[in-house]
């Protein structure tokens, strides 16, 4: 059934708002509330870190399933599925007094919330087609990143007045009273009657045998990592600890550099739209990230200067922009038949490197503990332990950097025919 241009645009920002819940859990929790989580429950930096790795391992191990799913199935049952199952996550994470329930409240998020993207990736290809994906997408991640915004500076003020628990329930409720909207705006327009696709497990191994991707997801993988560990795991506390600023004062550098991020998608979706030269744009990026790790390396180590940590985070918000970058790499370098498939075979593997870097990033903190200073209301790390952080990212983005070279570009933009099943 063929729908409005308008109705189209509903359905993509009713789509979005999912999205925006979506990424508030993953920036906000530990990142905003790392101190509040570790005092409340007496947790180490690790079991603190692993209340934010575990989505991303959840996350990232079911795009390898999602996206075969949406591409067999369609989006819309797959979505609306994903986002109740968010809800219920949600409001069990603001009621849980025990570990045991944090870490299942999480699981909950990370399966609700690992249909998000990939179903946002895909709507968009089936509402505005080839031509606008790019653009599109740019438009969506900023609609998504604005819930990472919203989980930094504004969100602290509300834990600093209500405490971490009333606000997240609060949003909760808000969100299904948004999956209830999406639901009955797919029904009158007949979304979930939509015929199931042809895909097959012959396409999905022609995916994974595709050696075009592989460098491309190399360096989206470490790009991605290095930038989420600073903005949703350990940047905010990291500003904290070392620069001796308050709470506000480093959420309003995790919002700056959310805000960055978003404006770089829009903007990465417009350049891939007219710059048809992808690796150079890539290799850009890399070293990007790669100049900004040098700067907090340095910085931790000999001066810590709270304006540098700003303009580290402003850099590597521009390369966790570029995301429409990437996927549309991932898109055109793939089959057109499995872009549900290519892109979550991509960010899954992204999102399991964040969990792992997560992980090492709280073992490391941990390592220092002995050093770290004890107050009332948090355990403040030695400048020492994110130095080491850091210079682990550095490593990392050597390595992207190299392979970046590594990439193909993408063949002449010929419209790719789904084959027809004989």
């Amino acid at each position: 059934m063929e729908i409005s241009l308008k109705k189209k645009f509903v359905i993509f920002l009713l789509l979005n708002c999912f999205y925006f819940f979506s990424y508030f859990h993953r920036v906000a929790i530990p990142g905003t509330i790392f101190n509040e989580l570790q005092m409340d429950f007496h947790l180490t930096a690790n079991q603190v870190t692993t209340l934010g790795v575990i989505v991303f391992y959840i996350y990232g191990i079911l795009q390898f399933f999602v996206g075969p799913c949406l591409d067999r199935f369609g989006t819309n049952k797959i979505f609306v599925a994903g986002g109740f199952l968010l809800c219920i996550g949600s409001v069990l994470f603001a009621v849980s007094h025990s570990i045991f329930l944090l870490y299942f409240s999480r699981t909950l998020v990370g399966i609700g919330a690992s249909v998000a993207y990939l179903g946002i990736v895909k709507k968009t290809d089936e509402l505005f087609g080839r031509d606008f994906f790019a653009i599109m997408l740019g438009v969506a991640l900023f609609l998504g990143y604005s819930g990472g915004l919203f989980a930094t500076l504004p969100f602290e003020r509300l834990v600093h007045a209500f405490g971490w628990r009333n606000p997240i329930f609060v949003m909760s409720i808000i969100l299904f009273f948004v999956m209830i909207l999406i639901v009955s705006t797919i029904v009158k327009q007949h979304q979930f009657s939509q015929q199931k696709n042809s895909f097959s497990l012959d396409d999905i191994r022609s995916i994974i045998l595709n050696k075009k991707i592989y460098p491309v997801l190399i360096v989206a993988a470490i790009n991605f990592t290095i930038y989420f560990i600073f903005q949703a795991i350990i940047g905010k506390k990291l500003i904290q600890d070392t620069s001796g600023l308050t709470s506000r004062m480093a959420a309003s550098f995790t919002l700056i550099m959310m805000l960055t991020t978003m404006i770089a998608a829009l903007l990465w979706g417009s350049i891939v739209h007219i710059v048809k030269q992808k690796k150079l744009l890539v290799i850009i990026v890399c070293l990007v990230s790669m100049i900004s790790c040098i700067l907090m390396t340095v910085n931790l180590i000999f001066h810590r200067v709270a304006a540098v940590f700003l303009l580290c985070f402003f850099l590597f918000a521009l390369t966790g922009g570029s995301g429409p970058l990437t996927t549309t790499l991932i898109k055109e370098l793939g089959p057109a038949f499995g872009i549900g498939t290519s892109v979550g075979f991509v960010n899954g593997v992204c999102y399991i490197s964040v969990a792992i870097a997560g992980n090492i990033s709280g073992f490391i903190m941990d390592k220092f503990s002995s050093k770290a200073i004890v107050s009332p209301d948090a355990v403040i790390y030695p400048s020492i332990a994110y130095a080491t952080i850091a210079g682990f990212c550095l490593f990392l983005n050597i390595v992207s950097f190299v392979v970046s070279f590594k990439i193909s570009e993408p063949e002449k933009e010929i419209e790719l025919k789904v084959p027809v099943p004989l």
